[in-house]
């Protein structure tokens, strides 16, 4: 009961401190607001702690250090600085890591290691990267490659996004076990509500072909190679597309 008496009372003490800042304020203050808004927030989140939302989850185990020593996780093992939306919640300056081998998240409190719910957890970002869950619609369909988080290269009209899966496998060198992971990356577009892997620089073009010739002459022009930086060519004909059709 006296956890949830606290709780009860940062709660009111946040609704009425938000109440009394918008009575004394004019719109001209409007920054002013919103940055006493997000104080209170953060005063809010660290009373209650380990009660918050965010920490729903099971505790991670993580992997044996031969594992680790190969990264089965989003660009470093180390935990990051990052966002997570998680039950309709925004919360920022949180520590995070992306499985990609097991296509989770784990959130580092101060004593434990935590794995969200995807389904709760609508999107997040680690430094300048962001991620979104989407649902594979149909089973039977060749749209997504399945339900789970993908990265966000370019929104818009036409929407770039990319799926990097990591397979561990276990391996016998001489009497010692050691660990191997493989890399699969996959790309999708998602116009008019239809996503449609990128198989091929071919894909992308004829996905957009109400521009292709400008599409076409601009990845010329700026000298855009599939073969050698995918990420980049199909991110700036994307962006290019969606400056064309504003």
């Amino acid at each position: 009961m006296p956890a949830l008496r606290n709780l009860c009372i940062c709660t009111t003490v946040l609704c009425c401190s938000i109440l009394q800042l918008k009575a004394q304020l004019s719109s001209k203050d409007s920054s002013l607001l919103k940055s006493s808004i997000n104080n209170a927030l953060s005063f809010y989140d660290k009373n209650i702690g380990e009660q918050s939302g965010k920490f729903n989850g099971s505790q991670n185990i993580g992997y044996p250090q031969g594992v680790i020593e190969k990264n089965p996780y989003f660009q470093s093992p180390n935990f990051s600085k990052g966002y997570i939306l998680y039950n309709q919640v925004y919360y920022p300056n949180v520590n995070l890591l992306y499985d990609e081998a097991a296509d989770l998240v784990v959130l580092q409190d101060s004593s434990h290691k935590i794995e969200l719910i995807s389904e709760k957890l609508d999107g997040f970002g680690i430094k300048d990267s962001k991620f979104q869950y989407l649902l594979r619609k149909d089973a039977n369909s060749n749209d997504l490659l399945n339900t789970g988080f993908y990265q966000v290269l370019v929104e818009g009209n036409a929407s770039l996004y990319k799926k990097e899966s990591k397979k561990i496998t276990e391996k016998i060198v001489g009497s010692e076990l050691t660990y191997l992971i493989e890399t699969y990356t996959y790309y999708y577009l998602l116009k008019q509500n239809k996503y449609t892997e990128i198989q091929s620089k071919k894909t992308i073009f004829r996905l957009l072909k109400d521009k292709e010739k400008e599409l076409k002459k601009y990845a010329k022009t700026q000298h855009l190679n599939y073969r050698k930086d995918k990420d980049n060519m199909l991110s700036n004909v994307a962006e290019y597309y969606n400056l064309l059709t504003k």
